[in-house]
């Protein structure tokens, strides 16, 4: 049986992140490129007790819907963030 998880926005600290039990949470985050219409996802997140469960993809991929919607160009420092936006863009 696959977990539902509920993806939250919290813009005034530039995140992403899902609630996880006893107060953990999985994330990515952000920051806005001042001198451009980019955004960068420099850290994603996922407990230990979490992870292999694909959070960090649907994490990442959720941003990366976000960002379009926004008309961000997307920038990833985050090496997991770069992975899957190389395999999601990159054809």
């Amino acid at each position: 049986m696959s977990e539902t998880y509920d993806i939250l926005h919290q813009a005034e600290e530039n995140l992403f992140y899902i609630a996880l039990e006893e107060g953990q949470r999985a994330f990515i985050k952000y920051r806005l490129m001042s001198t451009s219409s980019e955004v960068d996802f420099y850290s994603t997140f996922v407990p230990d007790d979490y992870r292999g469960k694909g959070l960090a993809s649907k994490l990442v991929k959720h941003a990366f819907k976000w960002a379009q919607e926004q008309s961000l160009g997307i920038k990833s420092s985050c090496w997991y963030a770069e992975k899957l936006r190389q395999r999601m863009f990159d054809k």
